[in-house]
């Protein structure tokens, strides 16, 4: 049954009524705590995060995959809730956590970012738009050449990298200091490597929809020797994870714009990203001498830590007493600057490492401020930092629209094909990725990204929409 609206469009009785139990959830889930069910606040709200994750990978599999990396991220910090408001201890902050709601309010802020995400993906990729059968890279010769010698070019630096200065699996060190260790020459194929890998997985999984045997094969060839050099060279799950769903993106595209079941893919490649990355964690922390259980558990708090000492001592509209109006101009500053935040900087501390200074412990900050270490997981943290509950949301809704907005644009332009475009794509979505993963928002909005924005787009104007407007007509919707 489908009900008309007043703009004329139909919408289904079955959708509205998910959306309304949805809304009635999430908001007896935010008032366990000031009803005296603070003990089970946390748990309700990884199981209703977990079910919202479900019903977006079922119901908008094209938009699910591309922001699924990002989900799996939030899932990571209601687990930690979990244990946080069990009463876990947090190390890097000397925080023992309590049950007070905060994740459950967490979880407003990430409903908030995915809704809003939706908003900017919709706007430039459709569900259904028309017949794709290949992503249109596969169709020109000199694009599968120039992609396959890239790709070659750079799985040979990550082998040629863990050939020199040892892969850290096999050598059972931490992947940081090994690399860190590493000459000027092995840094330089380490960087090529790992810095790419976004773009490889983009390129080699629209190689994987060719119709060419050879082509395909070739292609995934070379994505189970990418995962596998990963693996080698220590990294983890989220870095493993995030390769196979990228690699997965312009394949589920390439299913759904055509009309075409993609949920088994989804659910498959998911679950092979998963165990992948699970298998690289147990044997990098293995490898290293460490106890797996141990060293999970009390990294896993970590994921939440961020948030949970900012929504301590924020207010509905008041930001906590480090941070504010002064904190944010300071943040404002360093857009400017082209080199990335660190504590070295000249101009002071701003974004994410002041929210560091003003709740880490200070014995482990000397140490963090020395090895240019920072937290993890501020996304939603550190806008409440600048600006308070509401204030925070907004912003949040503000990148969750840019974002969702890049998402689909990097879909669109790996359809279409143009593999310097497609590296340009990559670039700016990477840097919005970290921002937005990390809360170092000058990855988002800093001079360098806009600078590839800003390439991205005249190469559009001036090289790629002259000889492919009429193909990009069929996937951005107008």
């Amino acid at each position: 049954m489908r009900i008309l609206q007043a703009n004329g469009t139909t919408v289904s009785a079955a959708h509205l009524i998910v959306l309304t139990f949805g809304a009635v959830a999430l908001l007896l889930n935010t008032a366990l705590p000031y009803l005296g069910y603070g003990d089970i606040s946390a748990p309700c709200t990884l199981v209703l995060a977990s079910l919202f994750v479900v019903y977006l990978v079922v119901k908008r599999p094209l938009f699910s995959v591309s922001l699924l990396y990002m989900m799996v991220l939030a899932l990571t910090a209601f687990v930690a809730g979990v244990g946080i408001e069990s009463g876990g201890l947090m190390t890097e902050t000397g925080v023992q956590g309590e049950p007070n709601g905060a994740f459950s309010r967490l979880l407003i802020f990430y409903v908030i970012f995915i809704g809003f995400a939706m908003i900017g993906f919709r706007r430039y990729v459709g569900e259904r738009s028309g017949h794709v059968p290949v992503a249109l890279i596969t169709l020109e010769k000199k694009s599968v050449t120039l992609g396959f010698a890239l790709a070659l070019a750079i799985i040979g630096a990550g082998v040629a990298a863990g050939a020199t200065e040892g892969f850290a699996l096999l050598k059972g060190v931490n992947r940081y200091a090994l690399r860190n260790q590493s000459t000027d020459s092995d840094s330089v194929l380490f960087n090529l490597f790992l810095n790419n890998q976004m773009f490889l997985a983009l390129l080699l999984g629209a190689l994987a929809t060719s119709k060419n045997r050879t082509v395909k094969w070739f292609a995934i060839l070379l994505i189970i020797a990418t995962a596998a050099l990963d693996v080698l060279h220590g990294e983890q799950f989220m870095s493993v994870l995030h390769f196979g769903l990228t690699v997965l993106t312009p394949i589920v595209a390439i299913l759904v714009l055509n009309g075409k079941p993609v949920l088994r893919y989804v659910v498959v490649g998911a679950v092979v990203a998963l165990v992948v990355g699970g298998g690289s964690v147990l044997f990098a922390y293995q490898g290293q001498g460490l106890d797996a259980n141990e060293t999970l558990t009390s990294r896993s708090l970590l994921q939440g830590q961020v948030w949970y000492v900012v929504d301590y001592d924020a207010g509905l509209f008041t930001p906590p007493p480090a941070g504010g109006r002064p904190a944010f101009t300071r943040f404002v500053r360093s857009l400017a600057t082209a080199n990335a935040p660190s504590f070295d900087d000249d101009s002071s501390v701003s974004g994410l490492r002041e929210v560091m200074l003003a709740y880490g412990v200070p014995q482990l900050m000397k140490w963090y401020i020395k090895d240019n270490i920072s937290f993890t997981m501020g996304q939603m943290a550190v806008p409440v930092f600048w600006f308070g509950l509401v204030g925070g949301a907004l912003f949040v809704a503000f990148t969750g629209t840019l974002y969702g907005a890049l998402c689909a644009l990097q879909i669109a332009l790996a359809m279409r094909g143009g593999v310097v475009m497609l590296w340009l794509i990559v670039k700016v979505l990477t840097y919005a990725s970290f921002g937005i993963q990390q809360g170092e928002y000058w990855s988002f909005f800093g001079v360098r990204a806009l600078f590839y924005i800003a390439l991205t787009l005249l190469w559009w104007i001036f090289v790629d929409s002259r000889a492919t407007a009429q193909k990009m007509k069929q996937l951005v919707l107008t």
